[in-house]
């Protein structure tokens, strides 16, 4: 009998349970009758299995039951992948899939789920990349804010302005030859488009440059992970055989969304088995219906022919249809199945009402102006806020947050509602964050564009600092004389950034958080105010976009530079730092910055979607496609016009850097849009709401306006009233609120316990650390050492001090570092790696595997981590494993952590059934290793220890843990409410 890890949920306390065999566990438990389709959906594992899954219809409990029952049936979990569309979903779809395999296994089991993967596609092609291409460690992956930024940078090598002119018959602005570059090279990938079908082209070339740029730069993009990894399984037998090994069961979520190099990786495998494989039960899981990622590639055509696709293979395939509609009342279902009918080509399916009917469900309406709309819905919300309801209950879905949004937020902003406004623009409609972004185009003499803020045109004028220090002045509650006095600050900031005294390295970050502690953010308060947390959350943001392009501005390079020694050519690779030009040209990269903000950012970043752990009481304004996957019991559809939804760009030709040779008219009309891609979007929004759907259109702006073709169609033909005063939905069906659960890192929880203030500033609002030279540094050293680890295991070799010194050469990289400090560093890291070498090279030839994944289940959420090597034979007997840490810099407060971080580990391998014999601790500077205690009684505090860090993050509990000697050393004390230190000037 052994000890579970798990916690039981009864006092966080480590309990012993005998787990339930197989054979004793029931299928379902005592109260739960599954319908046809879910008993399908669970019990059906021979062949395929395609299930249609209407809106609402509790796929992911029926998903989590299938995977539980697979295990119950005797698979293990490493036999298990299973992809879901975001990280958020994945992290619910594991809570779902713990709690039922509890059931059916008992808590022991559970150490053995580590090895099952449950994530993204994206995620999952990372995973295998980095497991068994080591040399992909020492990249980065590019977003798309940042993939833009580094585009932008390099539009001039890449001969974007030809590239564009060519295509567009005209010149374009800068930022436009980008999107359309990323454009095409996103569509490239997602169509599995290789650069060997376009030699000889234009766009081929650029694309070329593109690919040495983000290599030279050790990036890679979301698109490229998938590709590189459909490249690898189908060219590299071994590469595929180690992928497939374990593989039985794989099920994607979201289906309908999969694009054709994802759906390459899906055949891949699940295809017929090679020697070594096994036959892999593949079961889908989708709505044609709720399709709408047409613009990132996603091909609808996947889930509608794929019964005939897998029938052609000769596979077997079963259909499960999962349609009571649990969420919405029964008008909102039967208004959502009569438009759902009007959209082409569907796969045939009808939703069934499971609720009770309720009046006032679904009501069309209309206003005479958008301002009349917006203080209607306003109005209405705030009446229904007064009976009791909270903010969280509602939100307003809008085709495009841009066009749609001012109204409603200068609405609610005028009777005290509070909101979070997402969407693509979102965060500039911030006036504070707005204000800001001109003073960081202000320093570069740029212009700006304020929607008309100060009283004047929305129209480019030279920014300012007056403007912005009296609006943020204003909403710090500044007196005349402080906002005098933050004008000169900002003045004299000015001045020092681009004269010969402030040559030195450039933070934006930094200077933002010096503006921010003269403001006196550090007054704000999100536990005692509401606001103050949207607030804290909209400058994390403005930090994120300052981060992200200081990431791309300063990032250096790896070249590969040819060399000539007693006449023999070599060829070394060398490190570029980006840093020093920077600094030479200080005007011109503030201009850049201002570039990227006013061209870019104002049109690209949400806002801040709310802290993570802690909902906060406020209305969702969302974009229909924000808001997949969500509801809410109170939705509001607004700005339903003709042009507006459907957005009268759907179907619309754009531009095409790509040939048409590779990329034909057919694949440009997916990624374009049609009538049919805009009716699945409304479909998904009407079916978002819980309890009503108000649908509503003005009938003026400064022309007439007409009431979208769809809302007619909902309307059925009834003429659209305008209503001054709404109709009060049903009354709330109560229930006990869900808590999150949440995902976490072992460096959260140091880090949390470090303080926790400082914890909810950087992950929970998002605030970015600065740019230094170092940062990077102890993950490149890792990287260095695992390739160390995987050269020996594969070549059976201790490496020659040559073969050293050149593996450093090429694998370490430390992004932000100056030409000096990064030799220094380079040759601090020959020295540790000689070093362990000579004192440590027999133990390489025991590795037993590197960067070896763990996981620990909790109540409140899931511990993961990933420890750097495990040792074979220690001290002597094979499969009697030591765990090893490197640590790079010596702290006494971090050495304890690591030392908690290894017992965890070790008891999560036990849990496993793997044999955790000795834990060392190695400090590569000095080489000296320290043996860490790894009884079970060690073990078993440090999980308690685990347990109740993870479980203070879940309920967004964040101590103050501040003292003056760290706070002192704090990437936040500008910004901070409970520094215990002074700011330097």
């Amino acid at each position: 009998m052994s000890r579970t890890l798990l916690a039981s949920g009864c006092g966080g306390g480590i309990s012993i349970i005998v787990p339930l065999a197989a054979k004793d566990a029931p299928v379902y438990e005592s109260g739960f009758v599954p319908t046809e389709g879910q008993r399908s959906v669970i019990e059906t594992h021979d062949g395929d299995l395609q299930v249609i899954a209407c809106a609402g219809s509790g796929k992911t409990e029926s998903i989590s039951r299938r995977v539980a029952e697979v295990i119950r049936q005797g698979c293990a979990p490493e036999g298990i992948v299973a992809f879901t569309f975001t990280e958020k979903a994945a992290v619910e779809l594991k809570e779902r899939i713990t709690k039922h395999v509890r059931r059916v296994k008992g808590d022991d089991f559970l150490g053995k789920m580590a090895r099952m993967y449950v994530g993204t596609i994206h995620g999952y092609c990372y995973r295998i990349l980095t497991e068994h291409k080591i040399e992909v460690g020492n990249h980065d992956v590019l977003d798309e804010h940042r993939h833009q930024a580094f585009v932008h940078r390099h539009r001039k090598t890449l001969n974007l302005e030809a590239l564009a002119t060519a295509v567009n018959g005209k010149k374009v602005a800068g930022f436009e030859q980008v999107a359309q570059f990323i454009a095409a090279v996103d569509a490239a990938g997602n169509e599995l488009i290789v650069p060997a079908q376009l030699v000889g082209t234009d766009f081929g070339a650029s694309y070329q440059i593109y690919l040495d740029l983000l290599q030279r730069h050790r990036f890679l993009t979301f698109g490229l992970i998938i590709s590189e990894t459909v490249l690898w399984l189908e060219k590299a037998p071994a590469f595929r055989a180690a992928v497939r090994r374990n593989l039985r069961h794989l099920v994607v979520d979201e289906y309908q969304d999969i694009n054709p190099a994802q759906e390459r990786l899906i055949e891949i495998l699940s295809d017929a088995p090679k020697a070594g494989e096994h036959d892999v039960s593949l079961c889908v899981v989708g709505d044609d219906d709720q399709a709408i990622y047409q613009w990132r590639g996603s091909d609808v055509g996947n889930i509608l022919t794929f019964g005939d696709r897998q029938l052609r293979k000769k596979r077997k395939v079963s259909v499960a249809h999962l349609t009571d509609n649990r969420r919405s009342r029964p008008d909102i279902v039967t208004a959502a199945n009569l438009f759902a009918g009007s959209i082409p080509g569907r796969l045939k399916k009808k939703m069934l009402a499971v609720r009770k009917p309720a009046a006032s469900s679904v009501v069309c309406w209309a206003a005479p102006t958008e301002e009349d709309e917006a203080e209607t819905v306003a109005a209405h919300i705030v009446k229904l806020h007064g009976e009791g309801r909270p903010y969280t209950d509602f939100a307003v879905l809008l085709r495009s947050v841009k066009t749609s949004a001012p109204s409603l937020t200068a609405a609610f902003e005028r009777v005290g509602i509070p909101y979070n406004c997402g969407g693509r623009t979102g965060l500039f409609l911030n006036p504070e964050v707005d204000a800001l972004g001109e003073l960081f185009a202000w320093i570069s003499d740029s212009n700006w564009r304020d929607g008309g803020r100060y009283g004047g045109k929305d129209a480019y004028r030279p920014a300012t600092a007056t403007g912005p220090a009296q609006l943020l002045g204003d909403a710090f509650g500044m007196s005349d004389e402080a906002i005098k006095e933050l004008v000169l600050y900002l003045t004299d900031w000015k001045k020092h950034r681009l004269s010969s005294a402030g040559k030195g390295r450039i933070s934006f970050v930094g200077d933002l958080y010096h503006i921010l502690d003269q403001l006196g953010i550090w007054k704000l308060d999100p536990d005692a105010n509401a606001d103050d947390s949207g607030r804290l959350g909209a400058y994390a943001r403005f930090s994120s976009i300052l981060a992200d392009f200081e990431s791309i501005a300063f990032r250096g390079r790896k070249e590969s530079v040819k060399t000539m020694t007693m006449k023999v050519e070599t060829t070394e690779t060398k490190f570029v730092s980006a840093a020093g030009t920077a600094e030479a040209r200080n005007k011109l990269v503030w201009g850049s910055l201002a570039n990227f903000l006013l061209n870019y950012a104002k049109d690209n970043y949400e806002d801040f979607e709310g802290e993570t752990v802690s909902d906060r009481d406020e209305v969702a304004i969302f974009t229909v496609h924000q808001s997949k996957g969500l509801e809410w019991p109170v939705v509001f559809l607004t700005s339903l016009t003709s042009r507006r939804f459907p957005s009268s760009m759907s179907g619309r030709s754009q531009p095409w850097l790509i040939p048409d040779a590779v990329f034909g008219a057919d694949k440009r009309a997916r990624y374009e849009g049609s009538d049919a891609d805009e009716r699945r979007l409304f479909y998904v929004a009407v079916t978002r709401a819980r309890d009503t759907v108000y649908l509503s259109y003005a009938q003026k702006k400064t022309n007439k306006l007409s009431p979208s073709p769809y809302l007619q169609e909902v309307a059925d033909g009834k003429t659209i009233a305008v209503r001054t005063s709404l109709p009060p939905p049903p009354p709330p069906e109560h229930s006990s609120p869900k808590q999150n659960p949440v995902e976490l890192s072992f460096s959260d929880l140091a880090d949390h316990e470090h303080c926790g203030h400082a914890y909810r500033l950087s992950r929970v609002f998002g605030f970015q650390r600065e740019v230094a030279e170092e940062l990077g540094y102890g993950k490149a050293v890792h990287h260095v050492m695992r390739t160390l680890a995987e050269r020996r295991r594969t070549t059976g070799k201790t490496p020659t001090l040559d073969e050293i010194h050149r593996m450093v050469e090429s694998e370490l990289f430390v992004p932000f570092a100056n030409r000096a400090s990064y030799e220094q560093m380079e040759q601090r890291v020959k020295t540790l790696v000689q070093t362990y070498v000579k004192s440590h090279g027999t133990e390489l030839e025991r590795i037993w595997a590197t960067e070896r994944p763990f996981e620990i289940r909790f109540a409140n959420g899931i511990l993961s981590g990933r420890a750097d090597v495990i040792l074979d034979k220690e001290p002597g007997s094979t499969g009697k494993l030591a765990i090893v840490d490197y640590k790079v810099n010596a702290d006494a407060e971090r050495d304890a952590r690591y030392a908690m971080q290894l017992q965890v580990y070790a008891a999560a391998g036990r849990g496993e059934g793997l044999e955790i014999d000795a834990l060392y601790l190695h400090a590569l500077r000095g080489d000296k290793r320290d043996a860490v205690p790894h009884a079970q009684s060690d073990t078993d505090a440090a999980v308690i220890w685990a347990e109740k860090a993870v479980t203070a993050i879940a309920q967004a509990k964040f101590p103050d843990n501040g003292d003056p000697k760290k706070c002192s050393k704090c990437d936040y004390l500008r910004i901070c409410r409970s520094r215990k230190a002074t700011p330097d000037n």
